[in-house]
């Protein structure tokens, strides 16, 4: 019934970015612009005029060919300073973080130094993962497989959304005690104590963020040292991503210029709760939207690890929870009715409105935020509005090209 029901929204949030885009499209060829950068100014400043929820937005988008690269912003970053929102903002990029922690955790297997099929119980304490997963009374604790937590297949209940026994998810916690701080090991006890396994592991898919807390514990215990480090050691570091850390663990060096962006729930500035400690593996880094393009383009081209493993990393299936989406492991792939004629996409979205993604058949990537958690479909109207917008002027300038000259 779960199942049936999460098609069904599935099925009906397409729909509504289909109307979204034809909408957008409409609007868009009823305006006036010098140029195409002209035109992505338009997206990016007429969301946030527009839209009353939608307090400051950032995109960046690279055609892998050189051919076209634009960033833009448009808002306020910081109301408390009223400091405006630039393409240099760093944001808070939520879940986009799963595939930072993936490709940490793909480089260790290609590596030797794991293998994807080993049981998180060779690794882990047994403080850790006892009792993570008691379904109807069997303990699968010891049997759940590094792979099973990349493709969100444990089974593992997500110590984030699901509600426990007091009717309340985490988040809703959150926003009751936002000044209250979390440890991740909360967070996995919350898991273990407080919400019950969905299935066994490796019958089903259903996104659980406590997976990737438990890849982040293992990743800490296999290479010994601290995550974000690793981060630094894997991807920020040989990127030389300056502006790209994990939350908590670089606020010495925060100024009032590089502070992230206000992040938002309805009306409300949630930044505090994106710094509670809890946001971790699963979804702590901060970055900027042009560093995103850059780990995501390097990803891509075999430049952290093979293009072997990256494959792997596509082992798409369908997915409970999180909407018209497929999962690999920790990768996200999106596929649009063939009316809308856009190639798929593939890359991971976070709950704060943010996305980074690539098309293959565009050859192009695009990353960038809304910054408001209940964001629902506007972070996909505006990304696919503009990299149709890309695309077809790229494709006129390339035909106006090879058109003969005029006859004398």
């Amino acid at each position: 019934m779960k199942t049936k029901q999460v098609m069904i929204s599935s099925a009906i949030l397409l729909m509504t970015i289909s109307v979204e885009l034809s909408l957008a499209q409409s609007k868009l060829q009823s305006q006036s612009f010098d140029s195409l950068n002209h035109k992505l100014e338009f997206f990016v400043s007429d969301l946030v005029e527009k839209d009353s929820l939608v307090k400051n937005c950032v995109l960046s988008v690279l055609k892998d060919d050189s051919s076209y690269f634009w960033s833009g912003a448009a808002g306020i970053a910081s109301y408390e300073n009223q400091r405006p929102m630039t393409k240099e903002t760093p944001i808070f990029i939520a879940s986009i973080t799963k595939l930072y922690t993936a490709t940490v955790i793909m480089k260790l297997f290609e590596n030797g130094i794991i293998s994807l099929d080993d049981p998180i119980s060779k690794y882990l304490s047994k403080e850790i993962y006892q009792g993570i997963h008691i379904y109807k009374g069997k303990d699968y604790s010891n049997k759940i497989t590094i792979k099973q937590l990349l493709s969100h297949t444990s089974g593992i209940a997500d110590y984030y959304a699901e509600k426990s026994k007091n009717e309340k998810s985490l988040f809703e916690l959150f926003l009751e005690q936002p000044e209250q701080s979390w440890t991740v090991d909360e967070t996995i006890e919350r898991a273990r104590k407080d919400l019950e396994p969905n299935f066994p592991p490796g019958t089903d898919a259903s996104y659980s963020d406590t997976n990737f807390q438990l890849l982040g514990k293992l990743i800490e215990i296999v290479t010994g040292k601290p995550l974000h480090e690793v981060y630094d050691d894997f991807i920020f570091s040989p990127l030389c991503l300056k502006h790209t850390w994990l939350t908590g663990y670089s606020e010495s060096k925060l100024t009032i210029s590089n502070t992230p962006a206000d992040v938002f729930y309805n009306n409300k500035i949630i930044n505090n709760i994106r710094s509670n400690g809890s946001y971790w593996a699963d979804g702590g880094i901060i970055s900027t939207a042009e560093e995103c393009i850059i780990f995501l383009k390097a990803l891509n081209e075999g430049k952290i690890v093979s293009r072997s493993t990256l494959k792997l990393m596509h082992n798409w299936h369908p997915i409970q929870n999180i909407g018209p989406f497929q999962y690999g492991y920790g990768t996200m792939y999106f596929e649009l009715p063939p009316s809308q004629k856009i190639p798929s996409l593939w890359g991971h979205s976070g709950s704060t409105g943010s996305f980074l993604y690539y098309s293959e058949g565009w050859n192009m990537y695009i990353a960038g935020t809304i910054n408001l958690v209940n964001a629902e479909s506007k972070p996909f109207r505006l990304m696919i509005s503009v990299m149709q917008t890309i695309q077809s002027k790229l494709e006129k300038q390339q035909i106006k090209l090879k058109l003969p000259p005029p006859a004398k």
